[in-house]
């Protein structure tokens, strides 16, 4: 499971309980704060915790950056494509960790954004389906905005 430390990741890992989490640090200030909240809810429900990290600053604009804002930017902190980088780096890392599919959570206003709607992680099952062989990675999206499959197969 993609794990932000946010609420919304950190109740689904709550309720679903996937065997692996993995949070990404991608050079956002709040990155130590995210991995320490992710931590104690893996070591809490024993969850195995996976941090990468990947240093992405260049990309991001705004206080979450450490940078100015960008003026071609649609809002004062902004990272574009950062959905689709987080679940690239995510389910890459769950290839050497036999992950067999990747879940990751979203709550229903997250779809103000293209990168929050359904169409958008339709397109990423879909993408990274086609990576590495057709391994089945995959970002899944449930009527609850997850999904989950643990890397031994069986849905918890």
């Amino acid at each position: 499971m993609l794990l932000s430390g946010g609420m919304d990741s950190l109740s689904i890992a709550w309720w679903k309980r996937p065997e692996i989490g993995i949070t990404i640090d991608y050079g956002q200030l709040a990155a130590q704060a995210e991995i320490t909240a992710s931590q104690l809810i893996c070591n809490r429900l024993g969850i195995e915790h996976h941090v990468v990290r990947i240093d992405c600053r260049s990309l991001g604009s705004g206080d979450m950056a450490g940078a100015d804002a960008d003026c071609h930017a649609p809002a004062s902190d902004w990272w574009p494509y950062r959905n689709q980088i987080l679940i690239t780096f995510a389910a890459a890392r769950s290839l050497s960790l036999g992950v067999g599919r990747l879940m990751i959570g979203t709550v229903k206003s997250d779809s103000t954004h293209r990168d929050g709607t359904s169409d958008f992680v339709d397109a990423m099952n879909a993408l990274v389906a086609l990576q590495e062989g057709g391994t089945g990675r995959s970002a899944r999206h449930s009527p609850w905005d997850c999904g989950t499959r643990s890397r031994s197969g069986r849905a918890p």
